[in-house]
């Protein structure tokens, strides 16, 4: 039986997700494991290329592309493993990344997820602690004073000597106790991509488990590779999954004040991007522009239609 299932969804990124599998087999060490790809219809030829370099590798092939969460729940449904360890397709683990943080899951009987320092193809450090939405904590982010009062958008943060508990993590890389998640799904099948980590964690909380953040180890993440493939819809998908993490845990009340807020940091950061659109090009702005006319209508069919 294997201790620890690595579930890796994929979707069109042929080269890293070889590259993903081959740093996980080098990497792993001696922890007895189980890799399963699921793989959301890619057209670039990801399932044949695993299925030749890596016989012992599960693959799941779905005929669609069902979204993250969904694709995930796949790989759970057939895993085996005490832990679960779900890994992005555009990255690469380093030495010990795997092992120190499982055993920290081990030591720390309430750790429900735990993941580790992210940094990108260039080894610039990649922001992976976030913390749950308050009205207070939107409006501060959308008059960018974000930086200077939390402190996760602070390198520093995260060379921390120490594991520490956290809100929530990037899921990139998310170790997870199988005793956690219960009878459940292990992510929420509504969401067909973004809010759904956070999702199962404020339900972990809720739960008593816990969520930690090990600053002694590392992953290398490229990031976006496949949503760079259609940013614009992603973009506008991550509002969509917003408006439903909103609904699903907070009264309607404050649901609603949390997505007016949330629109304000989509309006202020529109209105920055228009003032560097010269500088850095409009895709930005376009990407914030059209958030900012979609949002509002999000809101009015999660909340009056449904």
């Amino acid at each position: 039986m294997p201790e620890l299932s690595i579930i890796i969804v994929s979707w069109n990124v042929r080269e890293y997700l070889l590259k993903c599998i081959s740093s996980v087999k080098e990497h792993v060490g001696a922890i007895a494991h189980e890799i399963i790809v699921v793989d959301n219809n890619s057209s670039d030829g990801s399932v044949e290329l695993v299925a030749k370099h890596f016989s012992d590798v599960v693959i799941i092939h779905n005929k669609e592309n069902i979204g993250f969460a969904r694709a995930n729940n796949q790989g759970f449904e057939q895993s085996k493993g005490e832990f679960l360890l779900l890994l992005n397709p555009d990255t690469e683990v380093r030495k010990g990344s795997i092992c120190t943080v499982l055993d920290f899951m081990k030591k720390e009987e309430r750790a429900g997820v735990a993941g580790c320092r992210i940094v990108g193809g260039n080894g610039q450090l990649q922001k992976s602690v976030h913390r749950f939405s308050t009205i207070a904590g939107n409006i501060i982010w959308a008059m960018f004073l974000d930086r200077i009062l939390f402190p996760e958008l602070r390198n520093k943060y995260y060379y921390q000597k120490d594991p520490f508990k956290v809100d929530s993590i990037t899921g990139a890389f998310m170790m997870v106790r199988r005793a956690a998640v219960g009878n459940g799904p292990l992510l929420n099948p509504e969401y067909f991509m973004y809010a759904e980590e956070k999702d199962m964690m404020l339900k972990f909380g809720r739960s008593g488990w816990e969520t930690w953040f090990i600053p002694t180890t590392e992953i290398i993440h490229y990031g976006g590779m496949s949503t760079s493939l259609i940013k614009q819809e992603m973009f506008l998908q991550l509002q969509k999954s917003q408006v439903l993490f909103y609904k699903a845990f907070y009264s309607k009340g404050f649901a609603l004040a949390l997505c007016v807020t949330w629109w304000l940091i989509l309006l202020s950061h529109a209105l920055a991007s228009l003032l560097i659109a010269p500088i850095k090009g409009s895709a930005r702005l376009m990407l914030f522009v059209s958030a900012t006319l979609a949002f509002p209508g999000y809101v009015f069919n999660d909340f009056f239609r449904r």
